[in-house]
């Protein structure tokens, strides 16, 4: 059982679950907030500098807990003949902590924890979830006013709710720059990889971001551009292209007859999201998910190039956003 990548929910049985924990956080009081907000007073005092102009587009969160649904996508191509559908939902959750290493250097640690559902439709083999777990630690150096470098790397356990699944193993990283050209443009430069079983991924980390007002933001850093809108301090929304969760690798039969998934997936959608008190932000997006190409393996019949089908989805999610990183 290989599992590649994961990240999408249902919002019934333990998406239920997951959006009341959510809940219950964001009626959390300011205080609850106070080890964040001291990470957030230690960077101030350092040389680090995030942001210089007086855009409205908040700070990017440092964690959050969430749930998606993908609506049923059908692939074609397969080594059988005939055409396999699925749906696909997942709850999420990620943390990350900085720790300042002096005035230039700092570390990042955190987990990532999600629980994915797969349901076959018309399909040999039954309904399965794996649940995935990500240890990421990163670096940062605040190179000059100008310039900053870091790096990263996650490794991750998957394991399926398939007989005699066994643990599956990946490991994600990547190293990047930003250079601060003014105060409202900057680019990123860089490359990710994804080094997993059946399949590694390596895709470059290149483009800008551009404040064009204290309201606009464009985020040209592909793959994956958008536009960001800011009215005020307490709304955003966001137009554009975001990494899928519905990416992975599966063998949803088992046995001799196993058919394995390798996804790689881009969805593109509307995002909306709200300031419910403090950092704490909640968002939904929707659009359409899963541009994505399927490669099968089926007993001893490897890499043939399928298509798969594009497919509605929504996402929900609690972010928290350390405003106080703003200038």
């Amino acid at each position: 059982m290989a599992f590649l990548r994961a990240g999408g929910s249902n919002i019934h049985g333990a998406g239920r679950s997951a959006v009341a924990v959510a809940l219950l956080l964001c009626t959390w009081p300011a205080h609850g907030f106070e080890f964040v907000d001291s990470i957030v007073r230690d960077f101030s005092d350092s040389e680090f500098v995030f942001q210089r102009s007086a855009s409205l587009v908040p700070f990017p969160p440092v964690a959050y807990l969430g749930a998606s649904h993908y609506g049923s996508t059908q692939v074609s191509g397969s080594a059988r003949g005939a055409p396999i559908e699925y749906q696909l939902s997942t709850v999420s959750q990620a943390a990350g902590i900085p720790w300042l290493l002096g005035e230039r250097d700092a570390v990042v640690v955190g987990e990532y924890l999600s629980w994915s559902e797969f349901r076959l439709k018309d399909t040999p083999g039954e309904d399965f979830s794996v649940a995935t777990v990500g240890l990421p630690v990163g670096w940062i150096r605040q190179v000059n006013p100008d310039w900053q470098a870091a790096a990263f790397i996650m490794p991750m356990g998957h394991r399926a709710s398939l007989d005699d699944a066994e643990w599956s193993w990946q490991t994600m990283g990547g190293v990047f720059a930003r250079y601060v050209q003014t105060d409202r443009l900057w680019w990123a430069f860089g490359l990710y990889a994804d080094i997993a079983p059946g399949e590694d991924f390596y895709i470059p980390y290149l483009g800008a971001s551009w404040a064009v007002t204290d309201h606009w933001t464009l985020s040209a850093v592909m793959p994956w551009p958008a536009l960001l809108y800011a009215p005020d301090d307490n709304w955003l929304f966001r137009f554009g292209v975001t990494p899928s969760g519905a990416s992975w690798s599966a063998t949803p039969a088992g046995g001799a007859d196993s058919v394995a998934m390798n996804l790689d997936a881009w969805d593109f959608g509307l995002g909306i999201e709200r300031r419910l008190g403090g950092d704490v932000f909640a968002a939904l997006e929707a659009g359409v998910g899963g541009f994505r190409g399927l490669r099968l393996q089926d007993s001893g019949i490897e890499d043939i190039d399928v298509d798969a089908g594009s497919s509605p989805y929504i996402r929900l999610q609690f972010k928290i956003r350390p405003g106080a990183f703003k200038p």
